[in-house]
């Protein structure tokens, strides 16, 4: 059963594409100019778990990023002039109306200890920035990082942000829990963190609802972070703050090329969402 629902929904991929090649070829050079300007006005938010050892072997391999192939994605976007930023950063210049031609935006989840151990000193080589979406009740297990290490994050100027208190997916859960995943973890980490205040979410396995984005707002946070494939603009900042895009980075084997086709996927992703076109709703059917 899961095979066929798995076909059907790459068939549907399949044609979704097609169909964007069919109009790209139709509208020729007038899309290519509008996808250049439009690139000028979105900003990726890339996804990351763990990078370094193989630590929390409940993710699949490829999401398991080696330093070398991490810091290769940093040179590269350096060496393409892009600006890293936390996403409170870019949501602010969003929220602003500010520039965020070649922008991005680094996010880490889960708080795995290498998040400290490596990525801290690689973004600092590279003067970047990133925030870091932590699980409370996995803080300063075997796995993840301690309360000292998150405290140096947060004085090296990264972000703090929550992925929930139990890592539950939220759409799934009973209402009366969101309290707990939600208000409760960010009390606790202003209570641990020198009263740091948390204002982003970051969806545990990318689910969310209108019942949990209402309890996102309610219990404080300002923005919230998906795992729909597309960038950020102003004007899907501003129209939906708790339903910003992020690209999952991950190692597929090919390296730095295939950092720069998730990159690009990003954009072209973005720019089809502008002329009707978004296999995230595809996607959502099936997550449903």
């Amino acid at each position: 059963m899961i095979k066929k629902v798995c076909l059907v929904f790459l068939a549907l991929v399949v044609v979704l594409l097609a169909a964007a090649g069919v109009a790209w070829k139709l509208n020729g050079e007038r899309w290519q100019q509008e996808y250049a300007a439009f690139r000028k006005t979105g900003a990726p938010v890339l996804m990351y778990h763990a990078v370094g050892p193989e630590e929390g072997a409940d993710w699949p391999k490829t999401l398991i990023m080696k330093p070398e192939l991490f810091e290769s994605h940093l040179q590269y976007l350096k060496e393409q002039g892009y600006t890293i930023v936390t996403v409170a950063e870019l949501a602010e210049r969003l929220q602003q109306g500010k520039s965020v031609d070649k922008y991005v935006a680094l996010s880490f989840d889960d708080g795995y200890k290498n998040n400290h151990s490596v990525v801290l000193p690689l973004l600092k080589k590279y003067d970047a920035k990133g925030s870091f979406f932590v699980i409370n009740k996995d803080i300063g297990d075997e796995l993840h990082m301690n309360e000292q290490e998150i405290k140096e994050l947060i004085a090296a100027g990264m972000e703090l942000g929550s992925h929930t208190y139990s890592h539950n997916p939220l759409a799934a859960i009973d209402e009366k829990y969101l309290v707990w995943e939600t208000d409760t973890s960010r009390y606790w980490l202003k209570k641990k963190f020198d009263g740091y205040i948390v204002r982003t979410l970051a969806y545990p396995n990318g689910s969310y609802n209108e019942r949990v984005i209402a309890a996102a707002k309610k219990y404080g946070f300002y923005r919230a972070l998906t795992g729909h494939v597309g960038v950020n603009t102003a004007a899907t900042y501003q129209k939906a703050p708790f339903e910003m895009y992020r690209v999952t980075v991950a190692d597929d084997g090919n390296g730095l090329e295939g950092f720069k086709k998730r990159l690009e996927q990003a954009y072209f992703f973005g720019f089809l969402q502008t002329k009707g076109i978004d296999i995230n709703i595809v996607r959502d059917i099936f997550v449903r």
